[in-house]
């Protein structure tokens, strides 16, 4: 019986499957009320995600990248940040940086970290690069910093190829 049914439906909304224009407001459920039921409430969900993003978004400072940071390649810092009650530790990776090409400064609470990476001086003139998977360019991010954040009594220190931040909490 179910084998019967499922047939007769198949063969019933084939021309539909087969069919070129794919349009799914010309299609057969077009005018199903649970069709656009699920239309109505994928515009409310848009709406909804919209608003949120006006709302809690809108005010956001954004900064952007300085004008002097070299205009070749740049990559975004990858970064965890750590509420650890008394301070918040901030760890960017920043592989094959010297500790001398790291920028690190805070202006209107906002945290910016620039780096910059250089071609090794191994690579001598003439050699033909086979593969290059090394990262040479510069990186950049900045984040705003918590309100309760104080950024004067900010420590740095640089390990391994990871920059690690603390900044204490103001009391």
């Amino acid at each position: 019986m179910f084998k019967k049914i499922f047939l007769t439906i198949l063969l019933a909304y084939m021309p539909v499957a087969l069919s070129a224009d794919t349009n799914i407001t010309k299609s057969p459920f077009a005018n199903d009320p649970v069709f656009q039921d699920f239309q109505r409430l994928q515009a409310d969900m848009n709406k909804m995600f919209e608003e949120f993003n006006k709302q809690f978004f809108s005010d956001m400072q954004i900064p952007k990248m300085p004008l002097d940071i070299d205009s070749g390649f740049s990559m975004s810092v990858k970064t965890d940040v750590v509420d650890k009650g008394d301070y918040y530790e901030i760890k960017a990776d920043l592989p094959g940086v010297e500790k001398s090409a790291i920028k690190v400064n805070v202006k209107d609470n906002i945290l910016s970290i620039e780096a910059k990476t250089q071609k090794s001086e191994e690579d001598k003139k003439g050699d033909k690069i086979i593969k290059q998977e090394r990262f040479v360019g510069s990186f950049y991010r900045a984040m705003s910093l918590p309100s309760d954040a104080n950024p004067d009594k900010m420590t740095t220190e640089y390990k391994n190829g990871v920059l690690t931040i603390k900044i204490p909490k103001k009391k």
